[in-house]
């Protein structure tokens, strides 16, 4: 060994490079980092020769797509790649060794990811969970290569991109899954296209699809705008889908004097238990499959809302209100009696109501058992001077019905509760 690393040592710097060349970059570093020489980890050390890294292999037995060893793989996370990190432009990696190597240093000039191997949980992984990708902004990926199983019928992805990881990760992840029979897509956009037309969807992900019989999705275009934008009707975006086969499907856009625009298209039946960011206006349909919701408005959600709300998700379990409402709103004794209340109405499932964005109005209306019936509401996400006000200091009989189940009371910092709180809510924990 000591013979062949002099004559290596003799060799001029081009002809090195050759030679090296012919080698994979992976087994270049690992051979020559380390090894004490200087001038070896110079040229190991070179952008032709940390550029791209490829960190899959053949199974000699098998033809199989497989990771390198656990030994070659743990020295580059821990020596080699903290060395090379602004160097590289490219990983080639399977899936079984993705997250080590992505976890190992930051990658500030990655813009290409091949994956092998790769299935529904590591998917999801990539477009959900931050934690994987702490050391890289995801909107730098501009190539994500999917070598798929050739057989996969059957995908389901769940992410919030923005528009351009829509665009640069989202879309070329989907046209590479030609075999699929069966797709679902619940996707959230912010700063994308105003819409998602059924044009879009056909020319960019249906037409690379032509074993597909099953399309689900809910999709959302969340948008800021400076200029105010060009109003387009529920109408206008239905029409976009008249000659596209995804079945009957339904259009929500609503623009808010924030400046700000969103809108939803999905399939029908709807098959997602989670919707957010929904205004005032949703629309004349039953939502069975949704147990938790998040309302979002600018204007104040009134008793009419409520009412077509538990007839639209007769099964939701999770409730979260954020509407900042005009003074005019704000909490008195009238709200204690209130002559828009005709009936009392009832959420049977739901368990937990988050109302601490919410004007006191909502902890009235939703505690004061003339007005609502929470049977089985365990959690409660409050303002503690809003539930001190309207509880009347926790002796109220109107609202002591409707917190009676409550075993988890959470007020947003840290409080030593009064003997009275115990009271009037008896399976909170002391």
């Amino acid at each position: 060994m000591n013979q062949y690393i002099v004559h290596l040592l003799d060799i001029p710097n081009e002809i090195l490079f050759i030679i090296l060349k012919k080698l994979e970059n992976v087994d270049v570093l690992y051979s020559l980092l380390g090894i004490n020489n200087k001038r070896l980890e110079i040229i190991a050390q070179e952008q032709i020769f940390t550029n791209i890294l490829n960190f899959v292999s053949k199974s000699q037995s098998t033809d199989e797509i497989c990771s390198i060893s656990s030994t070659i793989l743990d020295r580059f996370c821990i020596s080699i790649l903290p060395r090379i990190h602004k160097n590289i432009k490219s990983l080639i990696v399977e899936s079984v060794s993705m997250e080590e190597i992505l976890r190992a240093v930051n990658y500030p000039n990655l813009t290409k990811l091949k994956i092998f191997n790769f299935n529904k949980s590591i998917v999801s992984k990539y477009f959900i969970d931050d934690s994987l990708f702490e050391h890289i902004d995801k909107q730098q990926i501009t190539d994500l290569v999917l070598n798929d199983n050739p057989n996969l019928k059957c995908f389901s992805l769940t992410c919030y991109p923005s528009g351009q990881a829509y665009d640069n990760l989202v879309l070329p992840l989907l046209r590479q899954m030609s075999n699929l029979e069966e797709l679902t897509l619940y996707i959230h956009i912010f700063g994308g296209p105003i819409f998602i037309s059924g044009t879009h969807l056909h020319n960019e992900i249906l037409v690379y699809m032509s074993q597909l019989h099953t399309f689900t999705f809910y999709i959302t275009s969340e948008n800021d705008f400076i200029d105010p934008p060009i109003l387009i009707s529920n109408l206008d975006i239905q029409r976009t889908f008249t000659n596209i086969k995804c079945g009957q499907i339904v259009c929500m856009i609503d623009y808010f004097a924030i400046d700000k625009t969103i809108c939803r298209v999905f399939s029908l039946p709807l098959k997602f238990h989670c919707l957010k960011k929904i205004p005032n206006n949703i629309p004349n349909l039953v939502f069975n499959s949704v147990t938790h919701l998040e309302l979002w408005d600018e204007n104040p959600f009134k008793y009419e809302f409520f009412i077509r709300l538990a007839r639209a998700f007769p099964f939701i379990k999770s409730l979260s209100i954020w509407n900042i409402v005009p003074a005019s709103w704000t909490f008195d004794k009238s709200h204690l009696n209130d002559k828009d209340w005709c009936s009392i109405i009832e959420y049977p499932h739901l368990i937990s109501l988050d109302i601490v964005r919410a004007n006191i109005y909502y902890v009235e209306h939703f505690l004061n058992e003339t007005k609502t019936y929470l049977p089985r509401l365990t959690e409660l996400k409050i303002r503690y001077e809003d539930l001190e006000m309207v509880t009347t200091n926790f002796t109220r009989d109107e609202t002591r019905r409707n917190s009676a189940k409550v075993k988890r009371l959470i007020v947003g910092h840290s409080t030593v509760y009064p003997k009275d709180v115990y009271y009037y809510f008896p399976l909170l924990s002391v």
